[in-house]
């Protein structure tokens, strides 16, 4: 993406933003990704010179040599100072740049050709009117354009054999009252009237006729007018003037085409003039153009008018909204408030320390910026609401992670010439039709100079009293009088060769604890621990509050037994509140050379070490969590839950009363490209999620699942935007995504504890490029979201995983590989375990325990689910749950859920980190969210939770539920056959098999294989075909049987095989008859517990019919066995 400067000076009190509209625009029509940076200034309206150089300090905020290319706008400005300063500094970048109207040295242009359409003006005049005698009604001396045009005239009359003499040429500013001015002067000076007054635009021109006919002058009859621009003022004053038009939305456009020129290296690069045209009117003595409408100009001068004085009284009332502001916040929300009800997308506003601070011996720059002076006073846009940042560095980086084509309008803040800092607005659109973005912005600051004249006063009184001794908060000593009573103590203990005991204080997640319930309940608690600090303290000791949450107890004499009981009573007290503390112990010793803040230093230093174990032991808890990716979804449809007494709840609050301590969200790149998504699950419902997930204390896991919508097993599709990278552009892509959406995540203070990179990725991620069994590929993928974790958040976790949570075979090879292959290291296993896809729970334990004693890492659950009941348009059928140990059942549900939970933490004794995450738990049937939440959620048709919300609440790892799980375990698999299963064997006894070779006895004699596996993957072993493959594949087998009887006929299969997300295999048979061609088909939902025959319906098949039986697969990795084939005649 290119990054542009613009640098405009506004026309008086209005902003020029057709540059925008025009640079914007042809980004989009030349197929360019840019950036503008707009830096606005309104150095031409006030007469306060003072307040000019405030607006035009703006110009020296960018760093121009970061920037592709700059746009340079002076032609409002009439400063000449101002404009060569500018010019030096921007001949002095290494960039290129494009001049708007004023042509420079070492600059291309983009402007009016402006000496020959003068002279065409002239032409005009002189050979079609006969016009001799002209005077020049020209603007300021100094500006380019004005003096190309006064050139031309000086040149024309050279060649009509004119002299020039001083009376025929005028110089001014390029306003109407410069035309009012020129025509009432040679009115008294009572000079001849010219033939033809030139005029420099059609401003004067419009002041000059106005002002003649007031005289009694006619134009065109006792002389002529021409002007320039063709403005409004032109085309529909009467007389209608002479003008020319040089259509000036296009500049935008050329000054982008000359930059792609110069990017892209074609060489042909080079001055833009405008394409221009002359248009005689009846100023000069021609007829009215006939171009325009004036009804409809009427119409809209009207519908102008009115929405000017809307415009003015909005204004108005906002300028009274912001006078009622007494914080800065506040008066930021409300100009922000203002600004976003029109078309802009976000604002944000820097200023200085000082301005921030309110110091009432502020001192502010007149020259320049330095960003480690200022800081962010508020943020707040269109995509993720109010924002924090802590520099504003963070800002800007924030910044440039937004979506390509972006405008960034910068306006100075300033009291007349001193900068206070400036404000940002993102895409500023309302400026193409509410160009007075002036007015608001006076508003603006003339409250915040008032504002903090005001903080200052009350800084001032706030300083006079922080000279007392005491915090006013908690009534303790504060810290100026610690160092004016402790030193002293500290300096005669030590002369006397007496140690003393040094305490360092803080509370554990003090600024959780605020944001969550309040600086009120935060108060309240700082007030708690004082307390308890002051009246435990050992006699003679002394309690100070230190800041924050901070505080020092000072115990004179060397007495250490005494100040380690001081500490175990104030932990106990602490804990009876539920309130938790870190310290650190300093004992002193006389002689040492040590100062009073050296010891106060190395106590902070233990006290933190201390701090940070906490920390660690609290995350190494036992992870209670559920995937709820899908609440946005649930809450935009206003679905409620309740407990279970019909309590309706917040998401989050049940969650946590249910003990829920993490929350795992999965993330996909850009959803809203396509519409099952609805667009949730996108970064913008993660940072809001995240953002409660914080406020809630609860630990976070992102599942980055790198596409625009699902990725499972059996698919593992790219975003649509990456679709056409090469490989390592790929990879650059996944770096860059992973740190983008972690780096959103952590300036708004939400950052991840623990991260997936991809989402059951055994078959690999990002296809075809990161295929399995292309392991090096997909381990070069998997390390760029590594890397981007590591680089941003050194302490945030990183997990792989994987589906098949009971089957060690399918993940140990898995890790091996992609180890082998190069991958990064880890820190956790993520399984998915469902019981009716992935083995028994048995096998899970298994492979849970085999995991982490082979690669010494944590291993989760990461997902888990179980049906409450059966019902129609079920997610998981009755076929389905006759393998899995438990039927459905709200009380089955609960039981699995234990069981899962207690084989985790048996199997993670040594390692104490492990957890279980239940996936979607939250929804109610029947509401049209999908097969999913009618009877795999936990909450039933009325919203009510379910009973197995009580395994997540009760369970515990040092105190589980189920006495001699193995045992349990194993009386869950007994299984009898179906009576439909039993009458066919019955009927196969009796009739026979019409299939030939049917165990593959005899190889694969008389079957037709199809398969996009290698032979060396479908094999022949005791119990028949074995199918095994580490990558997606298909899979047909079949033969062919001529019927040589009529009647009803029943195949079947015996299958046994692995199954999870995306395992698609059914028995089919087709037959051809003299009534043609005819498919019968029935689902296979594998189980690998056991053998399993799988029926198909009767079908009546006719004599002589040709039949073919056969099984088809179309699957993620899984692994597959297919005993013997039937087709039996009943």
């Amino acid at each position: 993406m290119k990054k542009i400067a613009l640098l405009a000076d506004g026309w008086r009190r209005y902003v020029t933003y057709s540059w925008v509209e025009g640079i914007m625009g042809g980004s989009k029509e030349l197929g360019l990704d840019v950036c503008l940076y707009f830096y606005n200034t309104n150095g031409t309206w006030s007469q306060d010179s003072k307040f000019n150089k405030g607006e035009y300090a703006l110009n020296d905020l960018p760093d121009l040599n970061s920037f592709d290319g700059v746009v340079f706008d002076c032609t409002n400005t009439t400063n000449l100072d101002e404009i060569q300063y500018m010019v030096r500094k921007l001949q002095s970048v290494n960039v290129p740049v494009v001049s708007i109207g004023y042509k420079v040295d070492g600059f291309y242009y983009v402007g009016n050709d402006n000496k020959r359409l003068f002279r065409k003006v002239m032409d005009h005049m002189y050979y079609e009117h006969g016009c001799k005698s002209f005077v020049f009604a020209g603007g300021p001396p100094y500006h380019y354009e004005n003096r190309m045009r006064f050139e031309a005239f000086k040149e024309a009359l050279s060649d009509y054999g004119i002299p020039l003499t001083a009376d025929m040429y005028m110089f001014g500013d390029f306003d109407y009252q410069t035309g009012v001015r020129y025509m009432s002067d040679w009115h008294e000076s009572k000079k001849p009237l010219p033939d033809v007054f030139l005029c420099a635009n059609d401003n004067i021109a419009a002041g000059l006729c106005a002002t003649a006919e007031v005289l009694g002058y006619k134009v065109p009859q006792d002389f002529k007018v021409t002007g320039f621009d063709n403005l409004d003022k032109a085309a529909y004053f009467n007389p209608q003037i002479t003008t020319v038009d040089h259509n000036r939305g296009n500049i935008g456009r050329n000054a982008l085409e000359i930059f792609k020129a110069l990017w892209n290296g074609t060489g042909d690069a080079s001055d833009k003039y405008l394409d221009s045209e002359f248009i005689p009117a009846e100023s000069c003595g021609c007829p009215n153009t006939g171009r325009v409408d004036y009804r409809n100009y009427i119409k809209n001068i009207i519908k102008g008018s009115v929405a000017r004085e809307q415009e003015e009284d909005a204004v108005m009332i906002l300028q009274k909204e912001l006078e009622e502001c007494n914080e800065y916040y506040d008066l930021f929300e409300r100009y922000s408030d203002y600004i976003q009800s029109m078309k802009c997308d976000g604002v944000y506003v820097v200023g200085v320390s000082d301005l921030a601070a309110a110091r009432n011996n502020a001192h502010f720059r007149k020259h320049g910026y330095d960003i480690d002076d200022e800081v962010v006073l508020y943020a707040d846009d269109k995509d993720n609401g109010k924002l924090e940042f802590k520099s504003v560095n963070d800002l800007m980086q924030y910044m440039q992670s937004v979506d390509k084509n972006t405008c960034y309008m910068y306006c100075s803040l300033h009291f007349r010439d001193e900068i206070v800092g400036y404000v940002i607005l993102r895409n500023p659109e309302f400026l193409y039709d509410h160009p007075e973005q002036f007015d608001i912005q006076s508003a603006l600051l003339k409250k915040l100079e008032n504002l903090f004249k005001q903080k200052v006063l009350e800084n001032t009184n706030n300083e006079l009293k922080n000279l007392y001794n005491h915090d006013a908060l908690t009534g303790l000593y504060n810290r100026v009088a610690c160092n004016e009573m402790v030193i002293p103590v500290f300096a005669e203990l030590e002369a006397q060769n007496v140690g003393c005991t040094i305490v360092f204080l803080d509370v554990d997640d003090f600024k959780d604890i605020n944001d969550t319930y309040g600086h009120q309940y935060g108060d309240e608690l700082l007030k708690t621990v004082a307390r308890v600090l002051d009246e435990q303290k050992p006699e003679g000791s002394m309690v100070y509050r230190f800041g924050g949450d901070e505080f020092i107890v000072f115990i004179p004499g060397d007495r250490h037994d005494t100040a380690e009981k001081y500490i175990k009573r104030v932990y106990d007290i602490m804990e009876q509140h539920s309130l938790f503390i870190s310290h650190g112990i300093i004992y002193t010793k006389p002689g040492s050379g040590k100062s009073f803040d050296d010891y106060l230093v190395s106590a902070d230093t233990k006290m933190y070490q201390l701090k940070q174990q906490h920390k660690q032991k609290k995350d190494s808890n036992f992870l209670k969590g559920v995937d709820i990716s899908s609440v946005p979804m649930m809450v935009d449809n206003n679905i409620q839950i309740m407990d279970r007494e019909g309590h309706v709840c917040r998401v989050f609050d049940f969650l946590k009363l249910n003990n829920v301590n993490s929350v795992r969200l999965r993330i996909w790149n850009e959803p809203d490209k396509v519409p099952e998504s609805k667009g949730y699950c996108s970064l913008t419902y993660v940072l809001e999620m995240a953002h409660v997930i914080k406020k809630y204390k609860m630990h976070f896991l992102l599942d980055f699942h790198y596409s625009d919508y699902w990725a499972d097993p059996g698919q593992q599709n790219k975003p649509d935007a990456w679709k056409n990278l090469s490989f390592d552009e790929l990879k650059e892509a996944v770096h860059k995504y992973t740190y983008d959406v972690l780096y959103r995540l952590k300036i708004m203070d939400c950052a991840p504890d623990m991260v997936q990179i991809g989402n059951e990725i055994r078959s690999g991620m990002l296809f075809p490029d990161g295929a399995v069994p292309q392991y090096r590929q997909l381990a070069a993928l998997v390390n760029e979201g590594i890397r981007a974790v590591r680089e941003l958040l050194p302490e945030t976790k990183v997990m792989i995983h994987l589906d098949q949570g009971g089957r060690y075979n399918c993940i140990m090879p898995w890790f091996d590989s992609m180890f082998n292959a190069g991958m990064l290291p880890i820190d956790a296993i993520g399984l998915s375990f469902y019981s009716f896809w992935h083995g028994t729970f048995m096998d899970l334990k298994d492979t849970m325990s085999r995991l982490i004693k082979l690669y010494n890492l944590p291993v989760y659950i990461v997902e888990t689910a179980h049906p409450w009941r059966h019902c129609n348009g079920e997610h998981i059928s009755k076929e389905l749950m006759e393998t899995a140990g438990l039927d459905a059942g709200s009380a089955e549900q609960k039981k699995s859920l234990e069981i899962i939970m207690q084989i985790a933490a048996e199997v993670s004794k040594d390692t104490g980190k492990t957890g279980v995450y239940y996936w979607e738990p939250v929804g109610v049937p029947g509401k049209g969210f999908g097969t999913w939440f009618e009877n795999m959620g936990m909450f039933d048709e009325h919203g009510r939770a379910l009973p197995g919300w009580d395994a997540i609440r009760d369970f515990d790892p040092k105190n589980p539920p189920i006495k001699e799980l193995d045992k349990y375990i194993e009386s869950l698999y007994e299984y009898e056959e179906t009576p439909e299963v039993e009458d066919f064997m019955k009927l196969l006894m009796i009739h026979g098999n019409l299939i030939s070779n049917p165990e593959f006895k005899d190889g694969f004699n008389n079957w037709q294989i199809e398969t996009s596996l290698e032979e060396r993957q479908y094999t022949l072993g005791k119990d028949g075909v074995f199918i095994s493959s580490d990558a997606n594949f298909d899979y047909s087998i079949s033969q062919t049987v001529d019927i040589e009887y009529t009647g009803e006929y029943i195949a079947a299969v015996d299958y046994r095989g692995t199954n999870t997300t995306g395992v698609e295999v059914e028995l089919f048979m087709d037959v051809e008859d003299e009534s043609g061609v005819h498919t019968y088909t029935s689902d296979i939902f594998p189980a690998d517990v056991r053998f399993v025959t799988h029926l198909l319906k009767p079908v009546r098949l006719q004599k002589n019919a040709r039949v073919t039986v056969g099984l088809r697969m179309h699957t993620p990795p899984v692994f597959a066995k297919i005993k013997k084939f039937s087709l039996v005649v009943i």
